[in-house]
């Protein structure tokens, strides 16, 4: 149809022009990579032809959904990427390769999930690590959960992370399985509990995607809050895991400074940093007593120092 028969019709040709433009970008999202790139060598040819380049005609397309949205949150969506795809050409099909990339990985992440556990349902939970802690706090499920099997009922009134822990329910997680005593322990507990929320995340919809067992969400905030603060760091490990606690996940509040300069305070104190562990004397002697038959120079090799220095020590 040329523009006289347009005009003929009463149909709007810069319309028409912007309606195949649309379909043109909506094969953007094709999932192979070849029809995508043809489909951007047609909006390029074509906005060169009805609108004077690519980005010109991304334009006026922004600006319809714009007009056409009634501030519909996807329509001005659409409305900002094709603007970010007028002043970077190729973004769109970037984005939609990076979310085709993304989704294969998670299709993979979770057949692997699956796979570990035996079947969807069996990784979905409780599993063996969590049913203790399910068992140990089924005493305080309340009356508006699904039933004494649902284990992400809320448990003595709690369910939601940011609520203070009921006494009650922190005796009974604790006394399923003892808390950790030391920084770094508490570190490798609140890991394995971030691994599973991974895992969940990777299984989709359904109760408790994303979510631990209410019991075992407790238990991951009671070690979380024993790595974060609440354990004193008595050692240069417990330091380091304490330190990247508040590198990755801390908030940006200035609260992780105070933590840590109160760990470094104490271990100054004892010693930690500043030598008043094993002296290197002691260390040579050790090491001497334990391997009889090593040289001067291999238990210096092992100290990082001389010889001489070696010699001296054992005098």
């Amino acid at each position: 149809m040329d523009l006289v028969d347009l005009m003929v019709s009463g149909v709007d040709p810069r319309e028409q022009a912007l309606d195949h433009l649309e379909r043109i970008i909506t094969l953007y999202q094709s999932p192979d990579d070849a029809v995508q790139d043809e489909a951007m060598a047609r909006a390029i040819t074509f906005c060169g032809k009805e609108f004077g380049g690519y980005k010109a005609g991304l334009l006026m397309l922004a600006r319809r959904r714009e007009e056409t949205s009634d501030e519909q949150l996807d329509a001005l969506l659409d409305a900002m990427r094709l603007r970010e795809e007028a002043d970077d050409p190729g973004s769109l099909i970037r984005l939609a390769r990076d979310a085709r990339s993304a989704k294969g990985r998670a299709d993979a992440g979770r057949a692997a999930v699956i796979a570990r556990y035996g079947s969807l349902e069996a990784a979905r939970g409780p599993t063996p690590v969590e049913m203790p802690f399910v068992e140990a706090t089924r005493h305080l499920v309340v009356a508006d959960g699904d039933g004494p099997g649902d284990a992400w009922a809320p448990l003595a009134g709690w369910s939601l992370p940011w609520h203070d822990i009921p006494p009650e329910l922190r005796h009974a997680v604790a006394s399923a399985c003892p808390l950790p005593t030391t920084v770094l322990d508490a570190r490798a507990e609140a890991v394995v509990w971030m691994q599973r929320r991974e895992e969940l995340s990777l299984l989709g919809d359904g109760r408790g995607n994303a979510a631990l067992p209410t019991a075992c969400a407790a238990r991951h905030r009671l070690v979380e809050a024993l790595w974060s603060r609440e354990l004193p760091a008595a050692s240069a490990a417990d330091f380091e895991a304490r330190l990247v606690y508040w590198a990755d996940l801390g908030d940006d509040d200035g609260t992780g400074y105070g933590v840590l300069l109160g760990d470094l305070r104490r271990l100054n104190a004892a010693g930690g940093f500043t030598g008043g562990g094993e002296r290197t004397k002691d260390k040579c002697r050790r090491l001497k007593a334990e391997h009889p038959e090593w040289s001067l120079g291999r238990i210096g090799k092992e100290l990082g120092i001389s010889r001489q220095a070696v010699h001296k020590h054992l005098k």
